[in-house]
């Protein structure tokens, strides 16, 4: 059976679309509580790492976009870290660097998750730890675009356009 290119972007389309964010309850580096899905009318913009190598990825598409929907109103916007299975005196020695090397109110933005790990690699398609996932979810959770690995235009355009058409249906 012959699959046309239109085919193959709608079933990739109806498996992401069918992915929710995984129900997570943590702490932002700040200590401030956070929840996710917030169910608040915001779409929500998520960058995830499950290991130090994905930092590099995280930094690219920072200075590219992401650190413009630190202060944006209209979206959620979070950072978040795989520290499951991690043993506690090495996560209070990473929490401690994190908390050197992120400064301000981005701390605030950066989340830990220490359970459903499985959870989170199931929501993003994980396929390497090295990678950073992105992922745009409505606020109950219903992802609507993701990505991997580090930024390119397209990428953006993308990621800019899921974002901007959540928050007109919001309006």
């Amino acid at each position: 059976m012959r699959f046309s290119a239109a085919m193959v972007v709608m079933l990739f389309a109806l498996s992401c679309c069918s992915q929710t964010v995984p129900s997570t309850q943590g702490k932002a580096l700040d200590g401030t509580e956070i929840g996710f899905p917030k169910q608040n009318g915001k779409p929500l913009i998520l960058m995830i790492g499950f290991s130090h190598k994905s930092s590099g990825d995280f930094d690219q598409w920072n200075k590219q976009l992401l650190s413009g929907y630190l202060s944006d109103s209209h979206v959620d916007y979070y950072e978040l870290t795989d520290l499951a299975g991690v043993p506690s005196f090495i996560t209070a020695m990473i929490l401690h660097g994190m908390r050197r090397a992120i400064h301000g109110t981005e701390q605030s933005h950066f989340v830990p998750f220490y359970t459903d790990e499985d959870g989170w690699k199931k929501a993003v398609n994980y396929s390497a730890s090295d990678n950073t996932y992105l992922v745009v979810a409505d606020s109950a959770g219903k992802i609507v675009w993701q990505t991997h690995g580090v930024p390119s235009e397209e990428k953006i355009a993308e990621l800019k356009s899921s974002v901007e058409k959540l928050t007109e249906l919001k309006q």
